[in-house]
């Protein structure tokens, strides 16, 4: 499989797991404003060589990092909602690639300026977090 290869498969996995949990929308593009909730925005972080030769590495490790984002305006509980969502992709998502979690971050942001919302950035296959290191 090429690094080509293996960055289309794994987006494309996670993208659907993302799908499965009921994520409304998902981009592509952390500049873009979401316009249904919940959303999900995928981006890919960074690409680590392993089983390096002399010459090349023979494989990468690739790391994404996804931000679940729910209605926090004029919602009773939005924590709930959010948490929610993230066992939700979070099932699916060790389904699809038998790995879990390794680092999440909850927190608070306006989107256009006014729009309340709940967020949570999930670090996926940061180098040294998680179960795999």
């Amino acid at each position: 499989m090429t690094a080509l290869e293996k960055y289309q498969a794994e987006r494309s996995r996670i993208s659907e797991a993302l799908s499965m949990a009921g994520v409304a929308e998902t981009l592509y593009n952390k500049d873009n404003i979401p316009k249904n909730l919940p959303c999900a925005i995928l981006i890919l972080d960074s690409e680590i060589g392993k089983h390096g030769t002399s010459r090349q590495y023979v494989d990468t490790d690739i790391a994404w990092t996804v931000y679940l984002i729910v209605n926090a305006q004029n919602v009773s509980d939005p924590d709930s909602d959010l948490y929610s969502l993230k066992e939700k992709f979070r099932s699916y998502y060790q389904k699809l690639m038998n790995r879990d979690l390794p680092s999440i971050e909850f927190y608070t942001s306006r989107v256009e300026g006014t729009r309340l919302v709940r967020i949570a950035k999930i670090d996926l296959l940061k180098s040294g977090t998680g179960a795999g290191s």
